[in-house]
């Protein structure tokens, strides 16, 4: 696994922004209003190295309103002007310093709706090997990258279940040198895993 434009086949073209409800909601049946989701945008950045493909990844902030702490791709709400495109990359930019030079859009995943009432639009794109993230303080404590093959094994992959709002939620998790990732993020990788893996 590892080739672009093969990804770039297997994924929603650019020109077909998704449209449809986001593909978890039934998950989230009691815990969120459906009709109060608000437009957000992700940007699943792969890096070519020499060791294989990696994952950008940031760590959140403590004192952030939503996700305080967890590990996620850059990213935030669609602002009214804009796609779902321009705002992963004004993210991006805002929240690592990358600008839109050093990034390629390939196309979409399907839309992932949150527990704090987002639907997000995964926006899967090449970063130029020679990006220098800088996180932006306010918002990222740290930026990082992860193996992409991470993602896509079996035995690194577990389950948990968790109490939401006096629900019981499973998520994937996995554990990469120090870092955990599961939530949104897990499941947005999983989900491009599954999109991918046959290619």
């Amino acid at each position: 696994m590892g080739d672009p434009s093969a990804w770039r086949q297997r994924l929603t073209k650019l020109s077909s922004e998704p449209q449809a409800p986001p593909w978890n909601l039934a998950e989230l049946d009691g815990l969120i209003d459906p009709k109060a989701l608000r437009p957000a945008a992700v940007l699943l950045g792969l890096v070519p190295r020499s060791e294989g493909w990696q994952v950008l990844l940031t760590l959140r902030t403590e004192h952030l309103a939503s996700h305080a702490g967890q590990v996620s791709f850059p990213g935030g709400r669609v602002e009214a002007d804009e796609d779902v495109v321009a705002a992963a990359l004004r993210e991006t930019s805002e929240e690592v310093g990358i600008g839109p030079e050093l990034i390629t859009p390939l196309g979409f995943l399907e839309r992932f709706a949150t527990i704090s009432n987002f639907a997000i639009t995964p926006v899967v794109a090449l970063l130029d090997p020679t990006i220098q993230p800088r996180a932006h303080l306010g918002e990222v404590a740290a930026v990082f990258e992860a193996p992409l093959c991470l993602f896509r094994d079996l035995s690194r992959r577990t389950v948990e279940a968790r109490m939401i709002r006096g629900k019981l939620r499973s998520t994937y998790v996995f554990e990469h040198q120090g870092q955990r990732i599961w939530g949104a993020t897990a499941a947005i990788l999983v989900n491009f895993i599954e999109r991918v893996e046959t290619v």
